[in-house]
């Protein structure tokens, strides 16, 4: 798998502990904090390469895995926000090609679904214990180890963006994001996307009806 030299610290090897993947904006950040707060920085853990392959490659080696996956609407208007070069159609093509080309490996990864990651990621985590047999420590959301995975989650941030928080970028709630996607909404109602987030909604669908089957 192909990766970007500052991205092959956290590409998946065998002695990886866990993959943690998912579309851009879909509690990839928040979801390796969290982790990281629990288990500490040491664990080797594969993350943020925002590539199906990625998942196909722990699947490879046998390493335990997590897949992310958000309601498109919210995924892909969070994601132009941050990349506004793309169009909402690239970023909805995007985001179906990600998702299709994961499914073939669907019985070697766990589903993370948004809105269980960030509020209950500890559940995530017994879930891939109890899948692959291994001890991780679960994460609790008490009020320090959340404030301590945000702190993480900036941190992370300042890394990628030249040392300042970007509310655009930044893997946490921003009232300066929800104030553009509020703008944005409009976009998915042109009829040229409707064809486009309706496969992006039929591929979320079937990702969610796999987690509640499990």
């Amino acid at each position: 798998m192909w990766a970007r030299s500052e991205k092959r610290l956290t590409l998946a090897r065998r002695d990886t502990a866990l993959v943690i993947e998912g579309f851009p904006r879909s509690g990839n950040t928040f979801a390796s904090a969290a982790f990281m707060v629990a288990n500490g920085r040491d664990v080797p853990l594969g993350r943020h390469l925002h590539g199906a392959p990625h998942l196909l490659r722990a699947a490879r080696l046998g390493v335990p895995a997590i897949a992310l996956i958000r309601d498109p609407r919210d995924a892909v208007l969070s994601y132009v926000i941050r990349r506004p070069h793309l169009t909402v159609i690239d970023s909805l093509i995007e985001y179906v090609d990600f998702y299709r080309t994961a499914w073939r490996a669907r019985d070697s990864f766990v589903i993370g679904p948004f809105a269980q990651v960030t509020n209950d990621f500890g559940s995530v985590i017994d879930e891939v214990n109890e899948r692959f047999g291994t001890a991780f420590h679960r994460y609790e959301a008490t009020p320090e180890e959340s404030q301590t995975a945000i702190e993480l989650v900036e941190e992370m941030n300042r890394e990628e963006s030249g040392g300042v928080v970007v509310e655009s970028q930044v893997g946490r709630p921003s009232v300066a994001r929800a104030e553009q996607r509020q703008q944005l909404e409009g976009l998915l109602e042109e009829p040229t996307v409707k064809r486009h987030l309706a496969s992006a909604e039929e591929w979320f669908e079937r990702y969610c009806a796999l987690h509640e089957a499990r």
